[in-house]
């Protein structure tokens, strides 16, 4: 289905940015016989990594990828005060991937598919005509490429949102990594205004030890990680640090003529954990679905294309929607308050809810059970509630 002109292939899908979700729309893309470029900025395929792994076993079943380093059977959350709630499951309700090995994984893929993937390739501009034209430049370069389709997929500091006009995430969070040697199997979730204002703070086992990361409203997360390695005795033994940003809130708009976001790029992220891949795996899927059709059928109109954004809104973005209602209500607890929380959550009954039900994909499905056996929780989740009536 590769569209030729004067002996040489037209570029009907260029996708800016290598990550899961980009290369994922570009696999697909590809496999549909469409000319996809991929361009991505930096000179490797996952590297540095930018999160910390921890995801479902969703995106296994999505991706069947190799590159799973742990599957952690015990969370510890730790309150202000040193309250501490423990969670213990079968080891099938998340899973750690290696990131770097996880994007080289899904290059591979949308590379033998038939996309071809330009590294140091920035993109600069997207400009508006009869076709979209991708400025960029790579080796010093400024070069360009005339795309029936451009898919964002640039993470929070889209260049693709930015120069079609989109509107930008509700909130962008701060965060910093530390890889450090420690080895235990125990994913630990620290809480606390003084630790980590409006987020939290996380150890997360990997291949090489732990990654600690925090994420905060604040600017100063890096001095915030030091003070908590410092705690623990560990600063001095860091491998390598890590920093990065999270989109968070729902978009009202992702599409334009001839274009789309998707993943970070559309803050498809939870908004309680920062995790993105799941989702972003998810839109990408819709998204690849409803721009094979738009091509076939010679119409990216942002009419045609708008089907993309009403099908992610119905399968993710109700959910990031109650789960910003509940971040606002996260942002305005005191630390006596988170205190309280885990205490009540920490109760023999509440925790059997939780380790059966417990979904880190969809956070608010645990409400209704959780007021069910804990009426008490009504004052945190009572304004989560009412916001949703």
């Amino acid at each position: 289905m590769i569209r030729f002109f004067f002996g040489t292939a037209l570029t009907e899908v260029v996708i800016v940015g290598a990550g899961p979700a980009g290369l994922r729309v570009a696999r697909k893309t590809a496999e549909a016989g469409f000319k996809t470029v991929v361009l991505e900025k930096k000179s490797a395929i996952g590297k540095p990594i930018q999160c910390a792994g921890l995801v479902s076993p969703r995106v296994l079943d999505l991706t069947k990828t190799d590159s799973v380093v742990s599957e952690p059977k015990k969370a510890v959350i730790n309150s202000p005060s040193g309250k501490k709630l423990v969670l213990e499951n079968d080891g099938k309700r998340a899973i750690v991937i290696d990131r770097a090995e996880f994007d080289r994984e899904m290059a591979v893929k949308a590379s033998r598919a038939g996309a071809e993937i330009k590294l140091k390739a920035s993109a600069k501009s997207i400009i508006q005509g009869k076709k979209r034209k991708v400025e960029f430049t790579q080796d010093g370069e400024t070069k360009t490429i005339k795309t029936d389709m451009v898919i964002g997929a640039d993470g929070p500091g889209s260049v693709v949102r930015s120069s079609a006009g989109l509107p930008s995430p509700q909130e962008f969070l701060s965060a910093v990594q530390a890889v450090v040697p420690l080895k235990d199997d125990i994913v630990n979730i620290y809480l606390g205004n003084d630790i980590a204002p409006g987020f939290f703070l996380y150890e997360v086992p990997f291949k090489t030890g732990k990654i600690v990361g925090l994420a905060s409203e604040k600017s100063d997360t890096h001095q915030r990680l030091i003070k908590h390695l410092r705690s623990r005795g560990l600063e001095r033994s860091v491998i390598t640090y890590l920093s990065g940003t999270i989109p968070i809130g729902n978009l009202e708009r992702s599409v334009s003529d001839g274009l789309c976001l998707v993943g970070d790029s559309a803050s498809q992220v939870k908004p309680l954990s920062g995790g993105g891949i799941f989702f972003g795996l998810k839109a990408a899927d819709i998204c690849s679905d409803v721009v094979i059709k738009a091509l076939e059928a010679g119409d990216v109109n942002k009419s045609r294309l708008n089907e993309y954004h009403k099908r992610w809104q119905k399968a993710i973005g109700r959910r990031i929607s109650r789960e910003m209602k509940a971040r606002e209500v996260f942002k305005n607890m005191s630390d006596r308050d988170i205190d309280e929380l885990i205490e009540t959550l920490s109760k023999e009954k509440v925790i059997d809810i939780i380790e059966e039900k417990g979904d880190i994909d969809n956070h608010s499905k645990l409400i209704k059970p959780l007021l069910k056996a804990a009426p008490e929780l009504l004052k945190f989740t009572g304004p989560v509630i009412k916001s949703l009536f």
